[in-house]
């Protein structure tokens, strides 16, 4: 047992690439999975399609003992905002991508992780990247904050249930915060029709009051390693900042 292994989804770019380039300048072994696909480590997949997430990873792990795993990080950091605007006004297959990439292609992907290493004595966590979203009402965000809310009370009950195994994974939902990416630039832009925050987003970015992907995957990785942390519920960058 001397490896220490992370597995992130969306990986290639944002907060997700700067987990990735984190972790391996600390010495882990990273695989991500996106439809990019940019490095030798990354698994070419669309997070879409959750069948063909599950098995991507299965394919992955299948080369891989458990029990030669010290350490485990499993982080379902994929997401996507579109289609914003009211879901009412939105077509089925659009409805039914954002829910897949945001809440079911995670929901396969850690439970797919979770049945390989189950049985690992490591030291193992589970989570996923959270959003205020999830907490609060925002307009034209309904398929998104729906599916980040269901991560996190997946998470909690996976934090309940993993209570009754030898060797427990930790569960947690991680708020980074608003962050200047491409999906804040996407509601930035957004008609105000489909997202009446666009200009009270537009105007936090000219305030300087996004976070920088580099500082927030930082805080991230510092709340992923506190064992400390409640287990199984939402925690904010700020926790590991101040």
């Amino acid at each position: 047992m001397n490896t220490r292994l992370a597995l992130i989804t969306g990986g290639s770019r944002g907060l997700g690439r700067a987990l990735v380039m984190q972790l391996q300048a600390d010495g882990w072994r990273v695989v991500e999975l996106s439809r990019s696909a940019p490095t030798a480590d990354s698994v070419r997949v669309d997070l879409a399609q959750p069948a063909a997430v599950a098995q991507a990873l299965g394919e992955v792990l299948a080369g891989i003992d458990p029990l030669s795993v010290a350490e485990l990080l499993v982080v379902h950091n994929a997401g996507t905002v579109q289609p914003v605007g009211p879901a009412a006004n939105k077509p089925a297959g659009a409805l039914i991508d954002a829910l897949n990439v945001n809440l079911v292609s995670g929901i396969a992907f850690l439970a797919a992780a979770m049945v390989h290493f189950q049985c690992c004595p490591g030291r193992k966590v589970v989570a996923h990247i959270s959003s205020g979203a999830a907490v609060r009402a925002h307009a034209g965000l309904s398929l998104y904050s729906a599916a980040k809310a269901g991560m996190d009370q997946f998470l909690r009950v996976v934090a309940a249930e993993q209570k009754r195994q030898a060797h427990p994974f930790r569960a947690l939902s991680i708020d980074p915060g608003a962050l200047d990416t491409g999906m804040q630039a996407t509601l930035r832009n957004a008609s105000p029709d489909d997202y009446p925050g666009a200009a009270a987003f537009a105007q936090r970015q000219r305030d300087g009051a996004l976070g920088r992907v580099e500082d927030v995957a930082a805080s991230v990785l510092c709340l992923l390693a506190d064992d400390a942390l409640a287990n199984g519920e939402r925690h904010h960058v700020r926790t590991a900042t101040t």
